[in-house]
């Protein structure tokens, strides 16, 4: 970030500035006491941050990364474990070069929370280590008289300014009134303040800064002193609003002009607002105290752009005060199309049921039925959102994954929910609230104002399936994802939400093979770097993406600007603001690009579930605004209506991998955790492909879900595969270790279904016995019992000497009798199979041979002739007198 944006932007925060200690920041916590922060710069770059406050039994993280700027988005992030040093915890990170911006946060892996900056979610702290700009200043007069002054110093240092006042700037002038006071450093913005005076009207100040720690003086340019003549005046400007954020050409505009008159008497003031280059003025008597002025703009002779009007007031044909105000924002709307503004929701839960029908997590209740009280009555996000949609004069699109779906009709169809803990769910008041929600939504739905998208069914995180090669589980999602849509809303939808936006070029042709056309992606992701086939890069348009087979999808890039402001910005502040910066950033881009599209796309809960208390009221204001600006130059669209009003002919190609988090490594980046996670995922398919092709039936099927018993289907191997899509969805990683540092419970979620699956698999194999060996004459007589209870289709191997031969069975439920074409006796090793291909197990941890994936092996004993059946029956007999033997030698040992 350019310094001057940089001090811009921290003038803005003048109250929280004068709050804040130098550079030892306290931070109340309601577990943890009062926190402290500070930190230490070595001149070789080494930054050592210590924490106090905490347990010192507890285990800290230190989350941190580069930045361009102060409160900028992280370009590298980090990891390091805190250690204990007898009085507070601390990391030593770096060596970083000169001028490198970085911030930080903690996350206490002991209680599972995250410590932010003054407690406030999102902010951090931010450091510019050994700046090479140390002195740059920026100073304002404020209304009172007092000089708000910024500077860049050497963090963490002690910087004293040295000031007093003077008859002018000229350095060399004589001072009074000399004065030293410590400046603040201030870790939201990474520099120095301090508010001194206030002054008398035209009085001269100037200053130079001295740093303590190193006994330097620091001055302006050539070694002069920084100046700055205090311009202020009894006349006080308070405020200025407009009866609207953006005018058409010819709108009648109003600004409404709030001014304070410090005088004990009336006075005569004239008052010029220049806008362009025209003067709009009055005449007016300010009575003592606050005053209220309007000016009727007419906006036909103003060209289209931004204007920053600027009020002056005269007393006495002298200039009193003189304010720049707020941007005035003009359009041109002749001969153009408008803006088109598409809005994609997604709404998504992961499963929170264990695989016994319990429900484990009670987020989907609660975020349908019980986040905040609206109008009188207790809603959730889900819920809110379809209600404002019902108010207003909008249209959405929204995918709900079929994940939601499943568990809200789950909700709806089971006779008795059961929980692992008092979660503090109404029942009764949330299965009202999910049914309500769903029906107003379809109601939304045949209206037209929502169009609804698909999502592969638990929200995989797609390429790193395909890279394990498991194809099939992701077009069976893709399909199942349809299926539930079409069940629960009617209809076939033909876009889909790309989970966490992750794409890679083998997505085309599944999506196209399960007749999905279109979808969305990140802008910043992936626009940067694909091919150009035929039109532009004009990223407001849909792009046709078409891969090396010439099959196609439609793609609508989403803003990642204006995304990361409903994501992160607009739901934690006031309404009126959220409303006036939403509908002005879409002016200027439509001062740009009328008639193009612009996509916006996040999360549909999380910024209301995170700011509960500003949240609901910034989503009314949204949605309010774009119903009362829609029209010349601005209308809301569904994706799909975007798509056919905007024929896309821009054709790119060769997408990288990558996701809106511009990598996968927030879901595969080597921790342990995750490694784990997706070891037992493999594992998992592994067990469970071997006995779907011994059964013959087919692999990654199309489950049936009925809603009273999830998560489990009417057969044991279609639950199974069930299982197997839930330990596939993302949110299991993504919560898993750095950098989001999740509960433990999406670990454990997703390591109970793989173990689930395993041992299950393993209980069926083990039903399958050996029951006798015999030759007889040139053929060897094998028995075996099949206690599954279905037909099954193994590969059976017989070793002997150095020879191997292999003969494919049929196994019937029950026992089955096999007399083959062998001639042998001694000792033999038996060995059964699932002859599976690794084109079908794709990425596996226990070795695919010739023959398949081994289910069991025996070794038995035969002479010719005779049976083995003593054999094996001595080896089951010598199993168990050991096992009791053990259990013995355990029993004296504790007596």
């Amino acid at each position: 970030m350019k310094v001057k944006n940089f001090m811009l932007k921290f003038s803005a925060m003048v109250i929280i500035l004068m709050m804040l200690p130098l550079w030892s920041l306290i931070v109340p916590v309601s577990t943890a006491g009062q926190l402290n922060v500070n930190f230490t710069v070595a001149s070789n770059g080494l930054v050592t941050i210590y924490l106090a406050g905490i347990p010192s039994n507890n285990t800290i993280t230190l989350h941190y990364g580069i930045e361009n700027g102060p409160q900028q988005a992280w370009i590298e992030i980090y990891n390091t474990e805190m250690k204990w040093n007898g009085e507070n915890f601390s990391a030593t990170i770096g060596p970083f070069e000169n001028g490198t911006w970085i911030a930080w946060v903690f996350y206490d892996n002991t209680t599972g929370q995250w410590i932010n900056y003054d407690n406030h979610p999102f902010w951090n702290w931010n450091l510019e280590v050994n700046p090479p700009n140390v002195g740059q200043t920026y100073a304002t007069v404020l209304q009172n008289g007092s000089i708000l002054i910024t500077m860049i110093g050497r963090a963490p240092d002690q910087i004293d300014i040295h000031y007093g006042l003077t008859t002018g700037p000229q350095t060399g002038l004589p001072w009074s009134n000399i004065t030293d006071e410590l400046m603040t450093y201030n870790p939201l913005w990474g520099n120095y303040t301090i508010l001194i005076g206030p002054f008398k009207p035209g009085q001269w100040v100037q200053w130079v800064y001295h740093d303590l720690t190193l006994n330097q003086w620091i001055h302006n340019v050539s070694g002069t002193n920084f100046a700055i003549q205090d311009v202020y005046s009894p006349i006080m400007f308070i405020n200025a609003t407009y009866n609207k954020y953006v005018y058409v050409e010819g709108e009648k505009a109003y600004i409404y002009v709030e001014l304070n008159n410090e005088y004990s008497i009336p006075i005569n003031a004239f008052l010029s607002l220049k806008i362009a280059d025209f003067y709009y003025n009055t005449s007016t008597t300010l009575n003592p105290g606050l005053n209220n002025i309007s000016f009727a703009i007419d906006t036909s002779n103003i060209p289209q752009g931004i204007y920053s009007p600027l009020l002056s007031v005269y007393v006495n044909n002298t200039l009193q005060r003189q304010v720049t105000l707020s941007p005035f924002y003009v359009l041109n709307t002749t001969g153009k199309k408008p803006l088109s503004l598409v809005i994609v929701w997604n709404m998504h839960q992961p499963l929170y049921i264990a695989p016994n029908g319990s429900w484990e997590q009670p987020w989907v209740w609660l975020h349908t039925g019980q986040d905040f009280i609206w109008n009188g009555s207790l809603v959730g996000a889900y819920e809110l959102q379809a209600l404002l949609i019902n108010q207003f004069n909008v249209s959405v699109t929204i995918d709900f994954t079929p994940v939601l779906l499943y568990q809200w009709e789950t909700i709806l169809h089971e006779e008795n929910a059961t929980f692992t803990s008092n979660f503090g769910v109404n029942v009764t008041h949330d299965i009202e609230a999910v049914n309500y929600t769903l029906n107003l939504y379809k109601t939304l739905m045949k209206e037209g104002k929502v169009e609804v998208l698909t999502v592969p069914f638990y929200h995989p995180l797609q390429p790193l399936l395909l890279q394990d090669g498991y194809w099939s589980d992701v077009l069976a999602q893709i399909e199942m994802g349809e299926n539930m849509t079409h069940e629960v809303f009617g209809v076939w939808a033909n876009g889909t939400w790309t989970p966490e936006m992750a794409f890679d070029m083998d997505l085309v042709g599944l999506y196209n093979e399960s007749g999905i056309s279109f979808t969305i992606l990140d802008q910043q992701a992936f626009l940067p770097y694909v091919t150009l086939v035929n039109g532009s890069l004009n990223p407001d348009q849909p792009f046709i993406v078409e891969n090396n087979l010439g099959q196609t999808i439609v793609v609508l890039f989403r803003n990642t600007t204006l995304s990361n402001e409903f994501g992160f910005k607009f739901f934690s502040q006031s309404s009126q603001l959220t409303a006036q910066e939403l509908i002005q950033q879409l002016a200027e881009i439509y001062m740009n690009n009328p008639g193009g599209v612009v996509t916006v796309a996040l999360d549909g809960e999380n910024p209301l579930i995170f700011n509960p208390t500003t949240g609901p009221s910034d989503l009314y204001a949204i949605y309010q605004a774009l119903s009362e600006y829609q029209g010349s130059w601005l209308i809301t669209q569904t994706a799909s209506e975007a798509i056919a009003t905007h024929k896309p002919t821009s054709i790119i190609t060769n997408l990288p991998v990558n996701s809106w988090d511009l990598n996968l490594n927030y879901w595969n980046n080597g921790y342990i955790g995750k490694t784990e996670i997706w070891q037992n995922v493999s594992l998992a398919r592994e067990y469970l492909v071997a006995y779907t092709v011994a059964l013959g039936d087919n692999i990654s099927p199309l489950v049936y879900l009925p809603f009273n018993t999830t998560p489990n289907s009417t057969n044991l191997i279609d639950t199974l595969w069930n299982y197997l899509y839930v330990t596939e969805g993302s949110d299991w990683t993504w919560q898993t270790g750095p950098p989001a540092f999740g509960p433990i419970w999406f670990k454990e979620q997703a390591l109970l279904y793989t173990h689930t699956i395993i041992s299950t698999v393993k209980n069926q194999f083990e039903k399958i016995e050996l029951l006798k060996v015999k030759s007889e004459g040139n053929k060897i007589k094998i028995d075996i019992y099949n206690g599954i209870n279905s037909t099954l289709h193994l590969i059976l191997v017989i070793k002997y000497n150095s020879t191997e031969t292999a003969f494919p069975l049929i196994l019937n439920p029950g026992e089955n009798e096999f007399k083959l074409p062998l001639r042998v006796s001694g000792t033999i090793d038996i060995l059964l199979y699932s002859p599976v291909t690794p084109q079908e197990v794709g990425l596996t941890l226990i070795p695919i041979t010739n023959y398949g994936f081994l289910i069991t092996s025996y070794q038995v004993t035969i002479t010719k002739g005779s049976s083995n059946e003593m054999t094996i029956l001595s080896t089951i007999l010598g199993s168990i007198v050991a096992s009791l033997i053990i259990i013995e030698i355990i029993r004296r040992r504790y007596i």
